[in-house]
């Protein structure tokens, strides 16, 4: 058993991990320990949780979180693509090409920036909320809605596939769910809808996120 310390954008991230990912790859010999990005402090108060504003806020968790955890066997990101800050490694010369390339090349830029041999950046394409795209039927079975599957499914299937919804202010994942389902609670529904799905569904839908899980299953190889 390894363990490999998840660096999560918000609450939300959080869960998927502990309730989701967690359980699916502990029995592939790997102990996933998520923690929330840390955003900033006031003097005498805790810590600000969740979201991303500015790349050195980012840089600063992970260089941390990977010079006080030496016995983790590496340290991995779970951030949305969808609001990364501009000044972001790789953001500002970004290729024209797919949207996957797009994103690969600022993983790229990041892991050349951190510059770890633990380290294994991942971006979600766009928003965690699109694994909940894959999820359509489970989530319409959640919400006793028929309907509401049909829709989700349409929307993935029109974008390519639901890590190519996109990534615009009134398109995000998020943002789409949100005006099908006002009540959507994105901590609770999200998780509960994926986690039904299961792991190898995700994968088989989502390349991008498929890679990564990849990455995250050779650290757990024998060398």
């Amino acid at each position: 058993m390894i363990t490999v310390g998840v660096l999560c954008e918000g609450q939300t991230e959080e869960t998927m991990v502990r309730e989701f990912l967690g359980p699916e790859l502990e029995p592939e010999g790997i102990f996933l320990v998520p923690t929330i990005l840390l955003t900033g402090s006031t003097a005498g108060g805790p810590s600000g949780r969740g979201g991303v504003s500015k790349w050195s806020k980012i840089e600063k968790d992970l260089r941390n979180r990977l010079s006080s955890t030496p016995h983790w066997a590496a340290v991995t990101t779970l951030l949305d693509y969808y609001g990364l800050p501009p000044d972001s490694p790789g953001m500002a010369d970004r290729p024209t090409g797919s949207p996957r390339q797009r994103v690969e090349h600022v993983e790229q830029r990041i892991a050349e920036r951190i510059n770890h041999p633990r380290f294994v950046p991942y971006l979600v394409m766009h928003e965690t909320e699109a694994w909940v795209f894959a999820a359509a039927e489970q989530l319409a079975e959640w919400y006793e809605d028929p309907a509401l599957g049909g829709e989700l499914q349409r929307q993935a299937d029109a974008a390519g596939g639901p890590e190519l919804v996109n990534n615009g202010p009134d398109t995000a994942p998020s943002k789409r769910l949100q005006r099908l389902l006002p009540g959507y609670n994105k901590r609770l529904d999200g998780p509960v809808a994926v986690t039904q799905l299961g792991l190898p569904a995700l994968r088989a839908v989502s390349p991008h996120f498929d890679s990564w899980i990849c990455e995250l299953l050779a650290q757990a190889e024998p060398n």
